[in-house]
């Protein structure tokens, strides 16, 4: 096999640097470490210039800071100076907190007087002239022209607590202090409510990015793996405005072991036009996103409430050894609550050897089973020792990777403060991490979960989140464990001469290619296909049925999409009676071209296939094909170059994933000869993808022995007619989250 350059998985770069890997990167330094800061448009404390220079002053921000404001001589103290031109010295960055129809203006001053960074807090709208720039444009041509970075238009501005750099207009508490995480967001409501969380998670930067006029989500996140604080980054999102950087920076943080957790608003078609009509971009394709999330290990979230939990796991710097849970809880119905949510989620519980068994049956009061979760209390004597020496025992069981103290932290309630002095006591002699989940988040004692969270053990708010948090904390340990690992292999190299053959063929359509062409391009990279003749009479049929041998499917080689809808298809032909007259009745129908089609039976019907999505190129789709694809909607994306493992584990991760491995009697399918199937289309994309808007391979037939190609159909880029989906033979695959 030949090894992909993993580069193949970057989409065609707009910014490079030379002809190196990485997109070009922005020096956000003079932004987010400004030594020195011009605040054009000082002014009072009541208007928005003299809140930023409050904030500054309060917080104890130790660079130089000017006030910019024709209308003053003096404020706070201090010379307040006409124009950024009249300034004693170049400040690094420059608050234009001024209108609308002044600002093209001043950014024009700054920009030609050599200031690095800009922060417009406004919304930088102006109705252009017939045929004019907006506003926007005009100020990002600017930048770009004189290397400038730039945070918004249209945003709240940041807080970069490491620096002491406070650049908001709104009042942020002087004691705040700084911690190991970063977030990013396109919303200012989400950014005023992070930092005001009340459950100790502390940041190093929060950064509300607006419009991104020029300087994007990406490039915080490339700024924010340079910094060693960094432990964990936040996402809060709309869109990706720079695909390619900022599929480098997920990247650099999978190699980094940097985790990232994101919450992608506008998965459903109106949150996505929501999201266009507030940030002015489009959403993206909400499983091309899944795609690139998982393969990059990024954690995605659908709360904000999830967010703060997997957040504050990651920001402990925890890595469980293991996949699998051990849990202790106080309460019978609780742990029953956390059992049916961990489930759901695919959270396991360690099995438990025999000594541990042994350990805890030898622990607990008589008649409590000493099983994984497990419920320790008894008659409540000595309750303290108990619940010590269970969780040591949990934590020396091999398989846990996680020890989950499962209990309330009543406010009124002396336990709250025995469960924390439990757990407090045992982590210094625990091996695994551990993790402290409050069941209701209304009851959390301040006091405790203090205490607790400043020893280094996370406190997970309310039980659902909470699971969702650990699944996100296991997905993304095992993901750094089994990445090394990974090889993205190419099966097969066909000649060059050959390859350019295909292409012609893909450049030369004007339809979406018919069902025996495009089984030849498949057959080039060595994917098995159904043995299929063509015939343009009866007489050629019956010969090709003979050559095949009966039992035939006879299709329709005149219009390649929606056979099934057209009546194209006549399956289980057993011999020349059967094949006669559905071949006249056929041609009556739609011509005298056809297929004819050795049957394969006895398998489970898979689809697999290629969709070109806009911002991230060609995705691999693996799902439950035939009937099913209406049906069910069972279908996984998977960003392309892909590995034998992130094949194998969307297949896996299919609902009806139960399907593959045998049922009721049934031989569990070759697994294998699927993964190679999708491994063979990824080198076809490869060699051809520029030149396929969707390739689409529907029903894929999977038994025990193998796995087989019957019907398939490739539409090529660039047709008026197509409509950018996978245009399946009568079998459209019609999941919603396809791109």
């Amino acid at each position: 096999m030949t090894a992909f350059p993993f580069s193949a998985t970057l989409p065609s770069p707009t910014r490079w640097v030379g002809e190196g890997l990485w997109p070009q990167t922005q020096d956000l330094t003079p932004l987010l470490n400004a030594q020195s800061v011009a605040i054009v448009g000082l002014s009072g404390p009541e208007r928005f210039g003299g809140r930023l220079y409050l904030n500054l002053h309060h917080f104890g921000y130790s660079g130089a800071i000017y006030g910019v404001n024709p209308r003053y001589s003096e404020l706070y103290h201090q010379p307040c100076y006409p124009s950024l031109s009249a300034l004693p010295a170049l400040p690094d960055l420059a608050v234009l907190a001024v209108p609308n129809e002044r600002l093209l203006t001043v950014f024009e001053e700054a920009a030609a007087l050599g200031i690095r960074a800009a922060f417009i807090p406004g919304s930088a709208y102006a109705e252009p002239a017939i045929g004019e720039h907006t506003l926007q444009e005009q100020l990002a041509a600017i930048a770009r022209r004189h290397n400038m970075v730039v945070c918004g238009p249209n945003c709240m501005g940041f807080h970069a607590f490491s620096n002491k750099l406070v650049i908001s207009g709104y009042p942020v508490a002087p004691d705040t202090p700084a911690g190991p995480v970063t977030f990013i967001t396109h919303s200012g409501s989400v950014f005023d409510a992070l930092w005001q969380n009340r459950r100790g998670l502390h940041f190093n930067f929060l950064i509300s990015s607006g419009n991104e006029m020029v300087t994007t989500l990406a490039d915080y996140v490339q700024f924010a793996l340079t910094q060693p604080s960094t432990r964990v980054i936040g996402l809060f999102m709309e869109t990706v405005r720079d695909p390619q950087t900022f599929v480098a920076a997920l990247r650099q943080a999978a190699e980094r072991d940097v985790p990232i957790v994101a919450l992608k608003v506008g998965r459903t078609e109106r949150g996505a036009q929501l999201a266009l009509a507030h940030s002015g971009a489009l959403a993206g394709q909400d499983a091309a996103y899944d795609a690139l999330f998982a393969h990059y290990g990024v954690q995605r979230v659908k709360s904000l409430d999830e967010m703060l939990d997997t957040l504050e796991l990651f920001a402990a710097g925890l890595r469980p050894p293991t996949r699998y849970i051990a849990s202790i809880h106080d309460s019978g119905g609780e742990r029953g609550l956390l059992t049916d949510l961990a489930e759901a989620e695919g959270v396991p519980f360690a099995p438990l050897s025999a000594e541990t068994t042994c350990q805890l049956a030898a622990t607990l009061d008589p008649g409590l089973a000493p099983v994984n979760p497990l419920d320790a209390w008894g008659t409540g004597n000595d309750y303290q020792r108990i619940y010590h020496d269970c969780l040591l025992a949990l934590d020396a069981n091999p398989l846990t990777g996680l020890n989950v103290f499962a209990a309330d932290l009543y406010p009124s309630d002396a336990d709250a403060y025995s469960y924390s002095h439990i757990a407090l006591a045992a982590k210094p002699q625990l091996t695994k991490p551990l993790v402290f989940l409050a069941n209701l988040t209304a009851s959390v004692s301040a006091s405790q979960s203090h205490r607790l969270r400043a020893a280094g053990i996370p406190v997970l708010m309310g039980t659902e989140t909470g699971v969702r948090a650990i699944k996100h904390l296991l997905d993304y340990a095992a993901f750094q464990r089994e990445r090394p690992a990974w090889r993205i292999e190419r099966p097969i190299v066909i000649p060059p001469a050959e390859v350019e053959r295909l292409r012609r063929i893909l450049q030369t359509a004007t339809a979406p290619l018919d069902e025996f062409t495009s089984g030849e391009i498949l057959r080039a990279y060595g994917i098995p296909v159904a043995n299929r003749l063509q015939a343009t009479s009866l007489a050629e049929a019956f010969t090709a049925a003979e050559a095949i041998q009966y039992p035939v499917a006879l299709k329709t080689a005149m219009g390649a999409a929606h056979k099934s809808e057209a009546g194209g298809v006549y399956l289980n032909l057993s011999n020349a009676e059967a094949l006669r007259a559905a071949y006249q009745e056929l041609q009556a129908r739609l011509g005298p071209r056809v297929l004819v089609q050795q049957m394969a039976t006895g398998g489970i019907e898979l689809i697999l296939g290629l969709a070109n999505d806009k911002q991230f190129g060609l995705l691999l789709a693996v799902g439950l094909g035939g009937v099913w694809v209406e049906a069910l909607k069972d279908v996984r994306w998977v960003l392309l170059p892909a590995s034998a493992e992130q094949i194998r584990a969307a297949l896996l991760g299919l609902r009806g994933a139960a399907l593959l491995n045998g049922m009721r009697g049934r031989a569990p399918i070759h697994l294998e000869a699927v993964i190679d199937i999708a491994q063979r289309l990824s080198a076809l994309a490869a060699d051809l993808g520029d030149l396929i808007e969707a390739l689409d391979l529907n029903p894929v037939i999977a038994s025990s022995t193998g796995a087989l190609v019957v019907d398939a159909l490739i539409a090529p880029r660039g047709l008026p007619s197509f409509n950018g989906r996978p245009p399946e033979g009568g079998k459209q695959a019609e999941d919603e989250g396809a791109p």
